[in-house]
């Protein structure tokens, strides 16, 4: 038996479990539910009907390119296509590609069989199944900010100047696309900018000018849109990433959200309902920025998709939420190697995982409601995390790596069934 064929080829089946199951809940769920999926709608029918978004709407702050390209789906699709599903496998699209793009980077630096195993992990997470599920920006953002990520680890630094100039050209295109998909995606344009400058800095004109071009062509695409919606907020940047620039009602509306303030202590808090009742109603869930984010990461933490929330769906979040301890202490454990290794090609995914994470908080502090702590916001990091994770597999030896590598693929599928439309009402 080839062994390494084997768990390529099994970690093949669990992606195309995956993907059937994406498929048929672009069908099966129901319109308009999801993460801010009413407020996603109004903004796609805004430029279906040829008219920018209301920037008082629920999510008018948002980049316009993921509400664009569904307009001009929705304006394409046949009568026989529901529009709802049409969007939906518009965002399955997009998170698939995001992941394959992580998966070629995996091969650079582990073996093939585990590459594979953590891409079909990743299409598992039902962080990631719920946002494939969703109409929403999430996986458009995090597929070309994904795409600059994976430039970052192959700068050609000794080509001539010309070539040097189209990668970095290539990568400046691909970041304005990321800049103008969610306001997350502009952070890939000050690394990317920073990490061409950093490996060409003994030759420092082909370094500013690669540099330049990564950094400019994105403020050039974006700066329209960000200066109107930092005018409606009254000034302020915040309002990018906060929604400052939304109406009254929908300020009011995410003020009424709990817990309403943030200490210190929520964000090294972690009560027990993290694991036996992973959703938000669970007791001080609420209160526990990293509680609520790993929910949410392996589990529906916000109960949009496995509604209504019985005790039967509350057991089977919570052995999942078990179950994803050890993946989680992997990716710790794999991010610690790397940071030793030092490598100029993985430091600029991990400063890019860190600061995403660092400006996360800070937003559940600037807006403390428990709706703003969701793990598919840190979707741009799909390729830093998987890479981490991957590490750690690939560090394991023996009967250790087997079962590890037999768990992960086992969680995938787990995952996968959990966020499969309707297996609570059969």
């Amino acid at each position: 038996m080839n062994l390494p064929r084997t768990w390529q080829l099994a970690a093949l089946v669990v992606a195309g479990v995956a993907l059937l199951s994406r498929v048929f809940n672009a069908f099966a769920y129901l319109p308009l539910r999801g993460y801010d999926g009413a407020g996603h709608a109004v903004s796609i029918f805004a430029l279906y009907e040829g008219r920018l978004p209301t920037p008082g709407s629920w999510d008018g702050f948002q980049p316009p390119l993921y509400y664009a390209v569904s307009a001009g789906v929705w304006r394409i699709l046949p009568d026989a296509i529901p529009v709802h599903s049409a969007l939906r496998l518009l965002s399955l699209a997009a998170g698939f590609g995001a992941v394959a793009i992580t998966w070629r980077v995996l091969r650079d630096f582990v073996s093939k069989e585990d590459a594979a195993i953590v891409a079909a992990l990743v299409l598992g997470v039902p962080a990631f199944a719920l946002a494939t599920s969703m109409v929403g920006n999430e996986t458009t953002c995090a597929l070309f900010t994904t795409a600059v990520l994976a430039r970052l680890t192959r700068i050609p630094t000794q080509a001539e100047g010309s070539a040097l100039l189209r990668h970095a050209g290539g990568t400046a295109i691909l970041a304005s696309l990321a800049a103008i998909s969610k306001t997350t995606g502009f952070g890939a344009v000050g690394l990317g900018a920073a990490t061409y400058f950093l490996h060409l800095r003994r030759r420092p004109l082909s370094a500013l000018a690669s540099a330049g071009l990564v950094a400019l062509l994105p403020v050039a695409v974006a700066a329209p849109f960000f200066a109107e919606t930092v005018r409606e907020a009254g000034g302020s940047p915040l309002g990018l990433v906060t929604g400052a620039a939304s109406s009254r009602a929908v300020q009011e509306a995410m003020a009424a959200q709990p817990p309403g303030e943030r200490e210190l202590r929520d964000y090294v808090f972690l009560p027990l309902a993290t694991l036996n009742r992973p959703v938000f109603r669970g007791e001080g869930m609420v209160q526990s920025v990293p509680g609520l984010l790993y929910a949410s990461v392996w589990s529906d933490a916000h109960a949009h998709f496995l509604i209504p929330v019985t005790e039967g769906i509350l057991r089977a979040e919570s052995v999942l939420a078990i179950a994803g301890l050890l993946p989680t202490l992997l990716c710790v454990f794999g991010a610690g190697l790397l940071l030793r290794r030092f490598d100029p090609r993985t430091l600029p995914l991990l400063a890019f995982a860190g600061l995403l994470l660092l400006a996360f908080f800070r937003v559940t502090w600037l807006v403390p409601s428990y709706s703003a702590v969701k793990a598919s916001y840190l979707m741009p990091a799909l390729l830093p995390a998987a890479l981490c994770l991957a590490t750690a597999l690939d560090r394991l030896r023996g009967g250790w790596q087997i079962a590890a590598r037999a768990a992960l693929l086992a969680i995938a599928l787990a995952g996968t069934a959990l966020t499969t439309w309707g297996w609570w009402a059969r």
